[in-house]
This record gives C-alpha cells, structure tokens and sequence, in this order.
C-alpha cells in the first residue's frame, strides 16, 4: 500500500512540474491574430506608497502566478487544449486552468479613470493619469503613469453641532479624533471619523445615533493645497408640536434597558405563544424557560456573561460582547439578540429600551468515537477514542468529558533488523489504552475566583486526571496524570495560562533482552528515559497573538512557557532533614521525583503577500532543560526532540539527532536544548487545493554536564555545523473546520554525515522522499 501511495505521489508531483513548466513556457501561439496576452501592469507614480490599491482597482490582471514565476492555471488550461478535447479535458479547464487574459483597451481606460478617482478620494485633486501599452510578441504591457502632485492638507476643522451634550461629547474626545489641522485630506478617513463619533455616541447610551446624522462640507477654493472642512452634526427629527403650533426643537436622548429578557430555551422552529413557560427574576434580569429555571441553568453563572441589566445605559459594545460571550460557551446552536423601543409612538418612551436575547441550546450530552490510521516511525496500527460529553453539568456551563482512548500497532521486533520479518507475526503485536476525566468551567475557581472588573478577561478552569496503559515489545508503562489550569486574557491579544498544579506518574517494566540492549548502548540518557518517574510541576504560559481576521495584514504570534518541577518537593524533603544528592536520589512514593527547569518559546510571523493570497510564514522555536538538584537528567516526557510532520518534516518524529549522532538505531532521539527555524509560502491552486513550499532546519542537543557524547553535546563552536536543514512541497485540502496536509521533504543537509559531506542536496533522489500526513498547518 505504501508503494502505491508514493507511486501516485510522484505521479502528481510530475504532472505538476509539467503543468508549471507548461505555464512559464510560450503560450502566444494560441493567441488569435490581432489579440494580445496581458503579459503584465506596470505602475509609475511618485506616490509608491499606494501601490498595492491601485492594483486592486485596476480591472484587468494578468494570469496569475505561482511563487511570482510560474502561470500554472494558464500551463494547465494550455495542455487541456491539446488535442482532441474531452469531457475531462473541458473540467481541467475550467475547474482548474485559467483561460488566457487577452487586452481590453477599454477596461484599460476605466482602470485609468479609477485610479484617478482614488487618488482624489485622498486628497490628491491635481492628479495626472495617462496609460501607455507596449506590445510585443502577441504580448502587452500596459504602464499606468501617476502624477499625484502634493495632497491637500486640512487648514481649519469646524463643528455645527446643536446638540450641546453631543458637542461637548465630541469636543472632550477630540485628542482620538482622526481629523485635525494639518492632517492630509481623504474621504476615507473623514468616512472613518464619522464611524468613530458614531460608535462612541452609541456606546454611550446613544441608541438612535446613526452615522446619517453626520455629513460634512469642504471648501477646496483656497487656492493653496488646503481645505476647510466643516463637520455638522444634525439633531433628530422634531416630535411634537407645542400649543402654538410651533416645532419643538428635537435633540438626541440617552437609552436605558428597562427589561432585559433571556429565553434560555428558544425554539424559532416550533415557538408558540400558547406554550407555558416559567418567569424567574434573577441578576437583574428576567429569564424565561419552559420549566423552572433551575433545572436548566444557574442564573448567577449565566449572567456572568451577560453584560446589560435592567436601568443600564444602552451599549453596542456590551450587547456585542455579551453576543460574543454567551456563543463562546458552546452550548447553544444560536444566540440571538434583540433591541426594540417599549412604547415607541410615546415621546416619553423614546429612552425605553427591551432587550430580548434568544438561547436555543444544543444537546445537551453527546456521543461521539473516532476512529483513525497511524504510522509511527514506520509502524503502522489503528487508533480510536470514545467520547462522552455533557455541556452544563453542573448547570453552569460547566462541560464534562469522559474519553477513552486505545491503540493497536504493527511494531518492529527491536530484535529484528528488518521490518519484513515482523509480518510473520500477528497482525498487531503493541497497544495502548487509557481512560480519561475533565471538567471545564467558564470561570476562575480557587484561588483564582476573584471578580475581574476588566470585561475582556474570560477566564476559564479546567481539571483532568487520566490514566493510560501502554504495552510494546520493549516494556509495559503505565501512566497517571493530573493537572489543573485556569486562563485568563489580560488584553485583546494577550492571553495568561497559569497551571499550579500538574502530576504524572509514569511507572515501567522492560523486557529483559531490551534491558540487555539499552546496556550495550552505553547512554545514561537513553536508559534514563525508559526508568520510573515522578513528576509535579507548575507552569506559567503567555501567549500573544494579534491576528485580526477580517483584516489582511501582517501579524505575529508569540508563546512561551516557564516550567519548573520539584521544588515543593525537595523543600519539604529539606524541611525534614533528608540529605538530597542527584546521584542518590530522594524518592516519593518509592519513585525517585524530577526537578527541574524548562523554558522554551515560539515565536512566529505571518506575511501576507500583496496582490495575492499568499501567505509568507516565518517561525522560530527555542526550548530548554536544566536538571538540578534531584535530577541528573530530564524526564523523557520533558526532554526535547525534532522531524515530523510539524517540525523538521525531511527527517521521521524523534529521527534527528542529538547534534552530530552517527547510530543508526531505532531508538527515539531526546536532547536537553532545541534550536528550530521554518519558512513556509503558502498559495492558492484550486479553490479549498492550497500549496505550500517550505524550508526546515534546525536540531537538538545534550548538555555536556549530563553526558559523556561527543556527537551530541551543544558547543557555541560546532552548534551551527549540526544544524540539519531540509526543504519540500506540500499540498492542503481547507475545508475551512479542518484541513488535510500532505508534504514531502527532502534532505538537504544531514549533521550525522562526516565532516565535509554533510551537505546531501546534490545527491538527491525522488525516493530519498520523506512524506508526512497531517490534519491542521503545521504551524
């Protein structure tokens, strides 16, 4: 099965090549007589800085490009017109290829007019734009020449505001205002201050405030490159009329919830009027359900995310952010939230609002199993979990989750040299199985349930406790695990992860001929790795991540995590009087206990390629351990490795290392210290088919106070001599919730070659191939 997969694989990887070969080659001969390809847009201006918008705006493009070199969608539409068409051949081409974008003088004068609109929008009034075309070889080239001439820039900025309350709203926020004497002149950003104003009014209470009472006039007859602008801000419709007749003037009111309704338990489908339903008032609000409230949720935990009450002031942004809160829980299909006016033909009633937010919630428990292949180094098995989940167990949205998770796989006798003798053995000889409890509360529990006034924390607490069992030709392990964590965000894009508490005991037997080999091996290290282990550790995480969704732009994504284990431990042991000594080890529960300290951190920025979409992604990852006091070397659970799917990916997961390594064994590689960098472009091929080609490096190391390897040990001298470096391509399938990953690397550059051969890429093969299955990007 695996021949065939790499058989199809480098099938497509030729059939690629082909197409973007086809695509950079000559296509003008298919091109009509009189026609011209657009080879490619040309811009000339003294203003570069809005390049990328006259780009958008331009209505004609060139094919695209893949990598900025290769016309793949054109390569694959010409070789779909290669002889006799087909019904495939007809899909290819649309599906896929992209027929050849021949001139258009015309919309070339309407992207001529455009651009001259957009740079008077920005205050550029004396802009010149001309277009010249170049043809040559069937082919064209338009240049668009932008003379922009100097803005004009704001003299004065005046306000007409009747509403005095307004006025001095607008006057006392005026240092964030967008508009100021000085500034150059753009319709966007005068578009922008009117958003602005109007958000702030109505987080202010100003529910009928709408960006339609603000316009602005301009004066550009200065005869200087200066304007003034004159922001008016119109009062609301009279109301009413007095005795007289006379118009009353009208001015813009404050809104205040006079009820805010929850139905925990909307139904739009099957809702009636005629249904009973139960009215508890709680928390200042009012909640309805078809039974009594406290079957189905605690009313002082449901309100911790729901940011109005009765007699607060209206705010768009405490509605949004209530919205925002109660979908977050994931125990509802919909939220749905309603404001209206009480009484809206009273003039008194003007400042009376209801608020309605409609809950349908989701089932309430569910069932689910997974089922799923793996290839760990090679060996292959069947894996699975059983899940049971109940959201609001507590009625407080508390999520429980029950899963039990197995394993079963092909392993390679460690006494056999060649896979192939294992086939004579049953079909699975390894497995793997292992229960799991948590609970999640969207809350700070002890000794983090203070009240956090800030609006943007969210804090979050979760336990688990599991117990796995694991049986290999080499050993049986068993291992139980306990954690407790709370989070909080400090600020939009910061987030803490504070865990005080997390235990793992990890107890191993080995089977005496794998005893015998791990001897022979002569690595404290490795026979360390397969011992009994007692961990209790703490970890502070922080994690910054600026990405805006809607919004295509740079933006970085930055984590780091600070470990340390042990210490309560050892202090009490202190405390008692036992004399610790790393290489007598004190022990806990008849287990010796590690202490250490591991920080390790990832940062990562992600570039947007203009006038594509492309993304340029730029990471680097550096991690270490230090074992002190009762340890003399990392757990093996806490060590550092490198290769996979989401790492090093030209070298299999724990096949790297540790520094220059020469064994060639089927042991997993662990070291003390790792150094990681990757770049990866990513690009569109076909709707939800993306492409990636990537760069990988990186290694690990032992520290030399831990041990005796010469090979492995970190220098500052040899350290950059070890680095293995390997590159690939890759395929994605986004289907938006999940996405599949294919890719395949290859070495470039491999530290346990000898000296002065270390570098292998001119003696690549297509079957030296590493290819690595993956379900997300790798970062």
């Amino acid at each position: 099965m695996e021949n065939g997969i790499t058989t199809f694989i480098r099938n497509a990887a030729f059939l690629l090549m082909v197409a973007l070969i086809a695509g950079s080659c000559n296509v003008t001969r298919t091109i009509p007589e009189g026609e011209h390809l657009l080879d490619k847009n040309i811009i000339k201006t003294d203003r570069s800085g809005y390049n990328e918008n006259i780009t958008s705006i331009i209505k004609q493009k060139p094919n695209r490009k893949i990598l900025g070199v290769f016309r793949f969608h054109l390569g694959v539409y010409k070789l779909a017109t290669i002889g006799k068409e087909t019904r495939f051949k007809k899909w290819v081409k649309t599906a896929i290829g992209e027929e050849p974008v021949l001139l258009d003088t015309a919309l070339t004068t309407k992207s001529r007019q455009q651009i001259g609109i957009l740079f008077q929008n920005n205050g550029f009034f004396n802009v010149s734009v001309s277009d010249t075309t170049i043809y040559k070889r069937r082919k064209a080239k338009v240049i668009y020449k932008i003379r922009a001439g100097e803005p004009y820039t704001i003299r004065n900025l005046n306000y007409n505001i009747g509403d005095t309350v307004i006025r001095a709203i607008i006057y006392a926020d005026q240092n964030a205002s967008l508009l100021s004497s000085g500034k150059v002149f753009s319709n966007t950003i005068l578009q922008n201050e009117r958003d602005r104003i109007t958000s702030r009014l109505r987080n202010m209470g100003y529910f009928n405030f709408n960006s339609q009472y603000i316009y602005y006039n301009i004066d550009s007859a200065l005869k200087t490159n200066q304007v003034d602008v004159w922001m008016v801000v119109t009062n609301p419709k009279p109301a009413n009329t007095d005795s007289l007749g006379k118009v009353e003037s009208g001015h813009h009111q404050k809104s205040f919830f006079r009820e805010v309704i929850v139905e925990v338990d909307y139904d739009p489908i099957e809702y009636s009027s005629l249904v009973v339903k139960d009215t508890t008032f709680a928390e200042n609000l009012i909640f309805i359900s078809k039974g009594k409230l406290e079957n189905r949720f605690h009313a002082k935990h449901l309100s911790e995310h729901i940011f109005i009450r009765k007699d607060s002031l209206f705010s768009q942004s405490d509605l949004d952010l209530t919205y925002k809160r109660l979908s977050d829980l994931g125990m509802f299909r919909f939220v749905n939230i309603r404001t209206e006016i009480i009484n809206p033909l009273e003039a008194d009633s003007l400042h009376s609002l209801r608020c309605f937010i409609l809950l349908s919630p989701l089932a309430r428990q569910e069932f689910k199993a997974e089922l799923e292949g793996t290839n760990s180094g090679g060996n292959f098995g069947l894996a699975g979990n059983l899940v049971y989940r109940n959201k609001n167990i507590f009625k407080g949205a508390e999520t429980f989750t029950f899963k039990i998770k197995g394993g079963l796989e092909l392993q390679q006798n460690f006494s056999d040299t060649t896979y192939e003798s294992t086939r004579q053995l049953a079909i699975f000889n390894a497995y793997e199985i292992g229960p799991e409890v948590s609970l999640s509360f969207p809350r700070g529990l002890w000794p983090f349930n203070i009240r956090n006034p800030k609006k943007v924390s969210n804090p979050s607490t979760s336990i688990t406790a599991g117990f796995n069992t694991q049986n290999r030709l080499e050993y049986f392990r068993r291992l139980v695990n306990l954690s407790y964590y709370y989070t909080t965000k400090t600020t939009r894009y910061n987030r803490f992860f504070i865990y005080p508490a997390e235990i793992n005991y990890l107890n191993v037997k080995l089977d005496p001929a794998f005893v015998v080999q791990l001897q022979e091996l002569k690595d404290p290290n490795i026979i360390l790795g397969y011992s009994d282990q007692f961990i209790a550790n703490g970890r502070v995480s922080y994690l910054f991540n600026n990405q805006e969704l809607k919004l295509k732009k740079n933006y970085i994504f930055f984590r780091t995590n600070l470990e340390f284990a042990g210490n309560s431990i050892y202090l009490v042991k202190k405390i008692n009087g036992e004399t610790i000594d790393n290489n007598d080890p004190s022990r806990l529960f008849n287990v010796k206990f590690a202490q250490y300290l591991r920080p390790d951190f990832d940062f990562r920025f992600y570039q947007p390629v203009k006038l594509s979409n492309a993304l340029a992604v730029f990471r680097t990852a550096l991690g270490f351990g230090i074992p002190y006091g009762n340890s003399l070397s990392l757990p093996f659970e806490k060590s550092f490795y490198a290769g996979g799917p989401n790492d090093i990916r030209a070298w299999r997961t724990r096949q790297i290392g540790p520094g220059a390594n020469k064994k060639e064994d089927y042991f997993e590689r662990f070291g003390d210290l790792k150094i990681t960098a990757n770049v990866e472009y990513r690009f569109d091929i076909y709707r939800k088919l993306k492409g990636a080609a990537f760069l990988d490096a990186g290694n690990i190391w032992l520290w030399k106070k831990f041990s005796d390897s010469k090979e492995g040990v970190f220098t500052v001298n040899s350290f950059a001599d070890q680095i293995a470096i390997g590159s690939g391509l890759g395929i994605r399938f986004d289907f938006t919730f999940f996405i599949l990953r294919l890719d395949g690397a290859v070495k470039m550059k491999d530290p346990s070659k000898d000296t002065g051969e270390t570098w292998v890429v001119k003696n690549i093969k297509l079957s030296d191939t590493t290819f690595n299955f993956g379900i997300g990007y790798p970062f």
